[in-house]
């Protein structure tokens, strides 16, 4: 059953529903998209890494690069598709007006963003 987070935000800076499992998390998107007529799918939160729901237009499939790290001293996020990562890169620059680059991990097979 979902629960409101206490780590994770919507843009609005309201709590995201966290699921335990992906079936959880599938189950609770059934619900909304057939109950609402929404359109989402879950994802596995780098930050938690427990399960929330996102529009599917904004999905970006990422997993953290195990050898990459930012200026935050964080590992980056590994997008595993070129588009996923220029989605996301736009769809940073529409919300928040950060410029981002993608570039090919070095080491891995997936991208990278960067402000560089």
């Amino acid at each position: 059953m979902g629960r409101k987070s206490i780590s994770c935000f919507s843009r609005m800076d309201e709590p995201l529903t966290e699921y335990d499992t992906e079936d959880e998390a599938q189950q609770g998107a059934d619900y909304a998209n057939s109950t609402y007529n929404n359109n989402l799918s879950p994802y596995q939160c780098g930050t938690c890494e427990l399960w929330h729901l996102a529009p599917r237009d904004r999905q970006t499939p990422n997993s953290k690069c195990n050898t990459c790290v930012g200026r935050n001293g964080q590992y980056k996020a590994l997008y595993f598709k070129q588009e996923s990562a220029r989605r996301r890169a736009s769809i940073l620059h529409e919300e928040k007006g950060i410029h981002l680059t993608v570039y090919k991990c070095p080491y891995h097979d997936g991208w990278h963003l960067t402000k560089g």
